[in-house]
């Protein structure tokens, strides 16, 4: 696989789902859904998506600022070189489109994720091809309740408003790190300890923001392989640096000088990345802010608040992990599928 591919579609840890195919019963009951869930398991489609194609709103990742063409290279040079083709499950794949599409608070981050999803799409239309049901497919990755900072792929038309829908969900695994509960109440009650203005630090909001924010970078920035690619001359180069310009500019950083130039670092790179708690800059603190305003905020806050104040107890901390454990997901990719008789 395409190094710039295992960047930046979160290679296939996701578990198979099922698309329906039309079988010999032709009534709608509330398996159906389950069914569809069942029906591709074994199923492998393959897609090639184009780093140069325009999104929806007619931008391309390669007509950026953000992109500067590889060493030694011409526009017309480049070519296939803009080319990527993969393979997977179908519901892996779009998965793994849905971690693509990352926006933060409205703003897509990768032009080129659009043609992500219209290629599994298509794939997974090609699979369909002689059925006589409508399929409808969802992938969606919200790191924690009503989080602004999400993403979401879709395969197929959307169901009637009326008729008889079977559907059916399941949670299957990304490669987001998932987050731990244990630790995330950990670093709460250490912010919420240390909240001063002398301190910088607003609440446990902070704290916590730093911890999601370093699985989110883990993801899309695997030090140790974006190392490689930095160091690389090839598409893959352009189009790491063209994801970090834009995922900097988003969380107001300048990573120039450690991506660019004859010794760039990965490391350093995410570092810069995240932030600090005291910052006002950095994915988390952006994270953090989101987080208050979220529905996750409001059940970890309204959970903390309870306990009056203080150092926790065992059962205190015990019922915040638990909230926790709730309300923060950034392991895990929802995929909904739809059938109906058409």
């Amino acid at each position: 696989m395409d190094v710039a591919l295992a960047l930046l579609l979160i290679s296939a840890s996701v578990l198979l789902v099922g698309i329906y195919l039309h079988g010999d019963d032709d009534s709608i009951d509330g398996e159906r859904g389950e069914q569809a869930l069942e029906t591709l398991q074994g199923s492998t489609v393959t897609i090639t998506y184009d780093v140069s194609a325009e999104n929806d709103s007619g931008h391309a990742a390669t007509d950026s600022d953000h992109y500067d063409l590889p060493d030694r290279m011409e526009p017309d040079d480049v070519g296939e070189l803009y080319e990527i083709t993969t393979y997977g499950s179908a519901t892996a794949l779009l998965g793994e489109a849905a971690l693509t599409n990352l926006q933060a608070d409205g703003t897509e981050l990768f032009a080129y994720g659009d043609d992500v999803e219209r290629s599994v799409e298509a794939a997974i239309r090609g699979r369909l091809v002689g059925s006589e049901g409508g399929v409808y497919a969802v992938a969606t990755w919200e790191p924690y309740e009503g989080a602004s900072i999400n993403g979401t792929a879709t395969a197929g038309d959307r169901p009637p408003r009326t008729g008889d829908v079977s559907s059916s969900t399941t949670s299957v695994s990304g490669t987001v790190p998932p987050a731990d509960a244990e630790r995330l109440a950990d670093r709460f009650e250490f912010g919420e300890e240390r909240a001063t203005s002398r301190s910088g630090i607003h609440d446990g909001f902070d704290a916590v923001g730093q911890e999601l924010a370093a699985s989110v970078i883990e993801a899309y920035f695997p030090p140790r392989q974006t190392q490689y690619t930095l160091e690389s001359t090839l598409t893959e180069n352009a189009v790491t640096v063209y994801n970090y310009r834009r995922l900097a500019e988003v969380v107001g950083v300048d990573l120039e000088d450690v991506i660019t130039g004859p010794t760039p670092d990965a490391f350093e790179a995410n570092d810069i990345l995240r932030g600090e708690p005291r910052s006002e800059e950095g994915l988390g603190t952006l994270i953090a802010a989101d987080l208050r305003e979220s529905a996750a905020g409001e059940e970890i806050r309204t959970t903390y608040d309870e306990f009056g104040g203080g150092r926790l107890t065992a059962d205190e901390r015990a019922e915040l992990e638990a909230t926790f454990e709730e309300v923060v997901s950034t392991g895990t990719i929802d995929i909904t599928v739809q059938t109906w008789d058409s």
